[in-house]
């Protein structure tokens, strides 16, 4: 009987779809390398990846059930759920060690959860988030998060930073500004089209949708469907052909309307959704940094709108406005029609690419 491979656990965190997509071409390496691969997450998460994977083992890891605000201050309310983070940061760990003892692995790889970390197995931990943004009246808070994060990052063998060293660098200050843990090192960006092939979307079996307004949503509720029905209500009065990827791949279907301007999909497996994005003049989506790295290595211009709030987009949109995407705040979107839009953002892109 050959000996087994080693055995590999990726643990992704489910606060969005970002954190999973990315740990795409890392999975897909190991598994080629000969690799067992294991992950564990939540149902949403396990689900995406066996469509992208299929045949991956998996097994059930909940995490922390953070909710989010509806309006434009999200810093109080994730403030006030410290204490629940904290519990899951212990909880992480006994559910890790469990883990451990089941599988075995040689390797864990964590994605931005900071307790999945073991002291007698290689641990690594995925980030590009290396200090929290604040809101400007808190912008004092930085540094003492920052010292807090490299804490927590030191406890693993290894920090892998998706994202390039200077000058080529997508997270900004989020991974740049202050010094780097001495464990950390850059892996480059990771985009779960890497390795994928492009599949041309089909709606019906003779006709192709070839929409003229993509919309990828993520990212927390409420505010993803506030959005959504922002769009819609848009698409559908302005007549501009649409198409919403709606971001949840544990539905089956979406009930959507069925004219011939607005179509809602619930998700897209890698090769349909880089098809839609290089074939699609415009573009809109969140700013959240897997979304950015997507966007980067298709080399395609987009339209960005952070999630009200959540500091960490407000400064990735900002960052990267007129340098490679147009931002666009969710208030002043909600003020301009989307034909207005596409002139403005036309304009106002540069050959960065």
């Amino acid at each position: 009987m050959g000996q087994q491979p080693d055995t590999i656990l990726v643990c992704p965190l489910n606060w969005g779809l970002g954190h999973a997509t990315r740990d795409i071409p890392i999975i897909r390496s190991y598994l080629q390398q000969g690799y067992r691969v294991v992950v564990a997450s939540e149902a949403n998460i396990i689900q995406l990846l066996q469509q992208e994977v299929p045949g991956i083992e998996t097994d059930y890891f909940q995490g922390a059930h953070i909710t989010y605000s509806s309006g434009n201050n999200q810093i109080w309310k994730l403030m006030q759920q410290l204490p629940l983070a904290l519990f899951w940061l212990i909880r992480e760990k006994q559910i890790t060690a469990k883990l451990v003892k089941k599988y075995k692995p040689a390797c864990i790889i964590s994605d931005n959860r900071y307790g999945v970390r073991h002291s007698k197995v290689k641990s690594v931990i995925i980030t590009h988030q290396l200090m929290l943004k604040m809101p400007s009246g808190l912008s004092w808070l930085e540094k003492p998060f920052h010292c807090l994060i490299k804490l927590l990052v030191s406890g693993f063998s290894e920090c892998w930073i998706p994202d390039s060293p200077l000058p080529d660098l997508l997270a900004g200050d989020l991974a740049h500004r202050y010094k780097l843990p001495q464990n950390a090192r850059f892996i480059g960006p990771l985009s779960r089209f890497a390795d994928s092939y492009d599949e041309p979307l089909e709606l019906t079996t003779t006709e192709k949708y070839a929409p003229d307004l993509l919309v990828i949503l993520s990212g927390p509720e409420p505010q993803r469907t506030i959005l959504q029905k922002i769009i819609s209500e848009k698409a559908m009065s302005e007549n501009i052909k649409t198409l919403i990827i709606a971001g949840k791949p544990e539905i089956k279907a979406i009930s959507s309307d069925n004219s011939c301007n607005l179509q809602i999909l619930p998700h897209l497996k890698s090769g349909q959704l880089k098809y839609l994005i290089t074939k699609t003049p415009y573009v809109i989506c969140r700013s959240g940094y897997t979304t950015l790295m997507d966007l980067w290595y298709l080399k395609k211009s987009a339209i960005v709108i952070p999630t009200p709030g959540q500091t960490e987009q407000e400064y990735l949109a900002g960052y990267h406005h007129q340098k490679n995407h147009f931002a666009i705040s969710q208030t002043d979107f909600k003020a301009i029609s989307l034909k207005q839009l596409f002139k403005i953002s036309e304009a106002s892109f540069r050959t960065y690419f």
